[in-house]
C-alpha cells in the first residue's frame, strides 16, 4: 500500500528548496562581487589570515613611500655632489694655472674671479633645498640654510643625517659638514677658496707668499674633493641598496597579493560551476515539491 505524503515530507521538501536557494544566492554573490569571503562567517580562519595579509600589504605600501622618498632625496644628493665635484675641480684647475710664475697681478686677479665664481656656485649647491621644506645637506635639520651665506660660511644645521625606512634605513638628508668641512682643521672649502682668492687679488703679495698660499689652497681643495667623492660613493651604495630593497619589497608585495587573492577572491570557473549545480538542484527540488504537493488519497483510488 502506497503511503500518502505527510506534512513532514512537505516540510523536508520546503527545507531542501530553501537550502538550494541559499546556496544559489551565495554562488550568485560570489560571481557578482568576485569575492569568496564576504563576511567572517564565511570562513573565520580564512578571514583572520586574510587580515594578516592585508596588514602586511599596508606595511609594504608604507615602506614603498619611504623608499621612494629616500630614492628621490639620494638621487638629488648624487646630482648635487657630482656638480660640487665639478666646481671644485674647476677651481683646482685655476689654482694650478695661478702657480705659473710668469703671470702678472692682472692675470692672477682674473683667475681669482673665476675661483670666486666657482665658490659661489659651490655654496649655492651646498644650500640647495630638497623640495620638501628642508635642505639636501641639512643634516638633522636647522632653522635656516645649512651654510651661512655671509662672511666665512659656517655650518648652521645640526650635524648628522636623517633616515627613513622600516626594516632597512636609508638617508634622506646629508651632513653638509661631512661633505664641505675638513674634520681635522675645521675649515670649510669655502674658507679655503676665500683665502686664496684674497691672496691672488693682492698685487703686493711676494712670490714666496703666493707659492705657500697656493700650496695650502691646493691641499685644502684636494681634501674637500676627496670628502665629496667619499660622500658620493656612500650615496651611490645606498641607491644600489635601495634598488635591491625595492625588488625585495615588490616580490613580497606580489606574494602577499597572490596569497590574499587565493583566500578572498572567487574562482570564477568554480563559482559558475557551483551556480549551475545549485540552480539545477533548486529546479529539481521545486519540481519534486510540486509533485508531492499535488498528491492526495484520490490519486491512489
Amino acid at each position: 500500500m502506497t503511503r500518502v505524503p505527510t506534512l513532514f515530507a512537505l516540510e523536508r521538501s520546503v527545507q531542501a528548496m530553501n537550502d538550494r536557494r541559499a546556496a544559489l544566492v551565495d554562488a550568485q554573490e560570489q560571481l557578482s562581487t568576485g569575492k569568496r569571503l564576504r563576511s567572517p562567517s564565511d570562513d573565520p580562519a580564512g578571514v583572520a589570515q586574510a587580515e594578516r595579509f592585508r596588514a602586511r600589504l599596508a606595511r609594504v605600501q608604507i615602506e614603498r613611500r619611504m623608499t621612494d622618498f629616500a630614492k628621490d632625496a639620494l638621487g638629488q644628493a648624487d646630482n648635487l655632489l657630482g656638480a660640487s665635484v665639478e666646481r671644485i675641480q674647476y677651481a683646482r684647475e685655476q689654482l694650478v694655472a695661478a702657480g705659473n710664475a710668469t703671470l702678472g697681478p692682472q692675470e692672477r686677479a682674473m683667475l681669482a674671479q673665476a675661483i670666486r665664481s666657482a665658490r659661489e656656485q659651490l655654496l649655492a649647491l651646498a644650500n640647495q633645498p630638497d623640495g620638501s621644506g628642508g635642505y639636501v645637506f641639512g643634516g638633522q635639520g636647522g632653522a635656516g640654510l645649512p651654510f651661512s651665506p655671509a662672511g666665512a660660511p659656517a655650518y648652521q644645521a645640526s650635524p648628522g643625517e636623517r633616515k627613513t625606512g622600516l626594516e632597512a634605513q636609508f638617508t634622506t638628508s646629508l651632513d653638509g659638514r661631512a661633505a664641505f668641512v675638513d674634520a681635522s682643521g675645521g675649515r670649510s672649502v669655502f674658507e679655503v677658496l676665500d683665502d686664496v682668492t684674497a691672496l691672488l687679488e693682492n698685487a703686493t703679495a711676494s712670490g714666496a707668499e703666493l707659492a705657500a698660499g697656493l700650496d695650502s689652497a691646493l691641499s685644502g681643495v684636494d681634501t674637500a674633493l676627496e670628502r665629496l667623492l667619499v660622500q658620493r660613493t656612500r650615496v651611490g651604495e645606498q641607491l644600489r641598496a635601495l634598488d635591491a630593497r625595492e625588488r625585495l619589497v615588490e616580490s613580497g608585495e606580489l606574494d602577499a597579493t597572490g596569497q590574499l587573492s587565493k583566500l578572498v577572491d572567487a574562482d570564477y570557473a568554480a563559482a559558475i560551476s557551483e551556480f549551475q549545480k545549485h540552480q539545477t538542484a533548486l529546479e529539481a527540488a521545486m519540481i519534486a515539491y510540486s509533485q508531492i504537493a499535488r498528491l492526495s488519497l484520490f490519486d491512489k483510488l
